[in-house]
């Protein structure tokens, strides 16, 4: 391994960190985002470990309100800026995510916890959150930034697509009145 350059400041030794927070995603040195998973990912148990506490896990929370909770505050969690280190997800990537939405799954469905990832998935009609998280990156990407993206990922471009119709041309109030 070659060592870091020493940097100084005035006199100061400024040291050199693998990994920082920018507009709420964590950057590591080698650009693979397991680093904004990991943390995405303790926050996201830690939040369900308090809520574990507040409502057990036969009392206090339905089912349907807790799969709700999993979508709106977890999902959205885990899917802050995906549009920039999810099109193309990794291995890694996968297995990272797909150990962080087991727990979730197993909260939600209340089953054992023998009981296969996959299984769950299935009955609760919940995606893996790599490939929810894949679509919703590619979505945005395509839909909201125009962004075009490589062959390899899709064939679907912004120019292919229709552009949304923003607002009214002029004011209702501004139109000729009725005659009838």
């Amino acid at each position: 391994m070659v060592r870091s350059p020493e940097i100084t400041w005035n006199g100061y030794i400024i040291n050199t960190d693998k990994s920082f927070k920018y507009l709420g995603i964590h950057v590591d040195d080698r650009l693979n985002w397991l680093e904004h998973i990991n943390k995405q990912g303790e926050k996201a148990i830690k939040m369900q470990q308090n809520l574990k506490i507040i409502a057990g896990g036969n009392w206090g929370i339905s089912q349907v309100h807790r799969w709700t909770l999993y979508e709106t505050v977890i999902e959205r969690m885990l899917a802050h800026g995906s549009s920039a280190w999810c099109l193309n997800p990794t291995f890694k990537m996968k297995r990272k995510l797909s150990s962080i939405q087991r727990p979730f799954l197993l909260h939600i469905s209340l089953a054992y916890r023998t009981t296969p990832k996959a299984a769950l998935q299935t009955i609760l009609g919940i995606p893996p959150l790599h490939m929810q998280l894949q679509f919703e990156a590619r979505f945005t990407s395509i839909y909201r930034l125009r962004i075009p993206l490589p062959p390899f990922i899709t064939y679907t471009q912004p120019h292919d697509l229709e552009m949304k119709a923003t607002g009214w041309s002029t004011h209702p109030s501004q139109t000729e009145p009725n005659l009838f």
